[in-house]
């Protein structure tokens, strides 16, 4: 075709039959269906890779999680066990130190009463006849109410019985004044003494209540009143 507003250029424009503009439009169809596709098929593979390694990564958090749970429950029973064993070696240790207490006071229980019988067969001043072993005082219940325990021993000879009496001198302060105190009194009971080997003589007594005693002496007597033995003791704190 020739344009006529630019006098003496000819332009030549190509004509395409109906045909050929229809074979076109199909191969352009054809080319975006198919890099439609290429693209549907790139997006599902990058989308599975993505899903199988958020699944995977999903996986290995829940082993982890897994095995420390595991281990944390490991751990609480190691926990419990050392715990259980602490109770059992606390147990055993206070079981253990009453075991000792006991066997401590056993034996000095039992070293007393060797000295009791030693002295009462081989006394260490080797001298014989009637001794006062030993004077026990403690409280009865009230303040001036008291249990007393005497022991008396006969050293080396005991070919004789003793016979006589015992009776304690309490000595002390009252009303502001030292006053001496006789147990038993002139009209009680007297204490018999009567043993070959030894004797524990066991008793109540009461003081008045307005008397601070001090010391205390044991005297035992023939039943002629001769003295036979003596001994004096600071008054115990009971």
């Amino acid at each position: 075709m020739i344009d006529l507003n630019k006098p003496g250029e000819l332009v030549i424009k190509p004509r395409y039959s109906p045909r050929i503009k229809l074979l076109l439009a199909v191969i352009a169809a054809v080319v975006l269906l198919v890099s439609a596709g290429l693209i549907y098929n790139y997006g599902l593979n990058r989308a599975g890779f993505e899903r199988q390694s958020a699944d995977q990564t999903q996986q290995t958090l829940q082993d982890a999680t897994r095995k420390l749970r595991d281990e944390n429950h490991e751990l609480q029973e190691s926990l419990a066990r050392a715990q259980r064993t602490i109770q059992m070696d606390q147990a055993a240790y206070q079981d253990l130190d009453k075991s000792l207490k006991a066997s401590a006071q056993e034996i000095v229980k039992l070293r007393e009463e060797l000295n009791f019988y030693r002295n009462i067969i081989s006394p260490t001043d080797k001298k014989s006849g009637l001794r006062i072993q030993n004077l026990y005082i403690e409280s009865a219940g009230s303040a001036n109410q008291y249990r007393y325990k005497l022991v008396l021993i006969q050293a080396l000879k005991h070919e004789s019985s003793i016979h006589g009496r015992a009776s304690f001198e309490i000595s002390g302060v009252q009303v502001g004044e030292d006053v001496v105190l006789r147990v038993p009194a002139a009209n009680e009971r007297v204490i018999s003494v009567n043993f070959k080997y030894f004797q524990d003589i066991e008793g109540k007594f009461e003081l008045p209540r307005n008397f601070q005693p001090k010391r205390v002496k044991v005297h035992v007597t023939s039943p002629g009143g001769a003295s036979m033995a003596e001994a004096s003791y600071n008054w115990p704190q009971v």
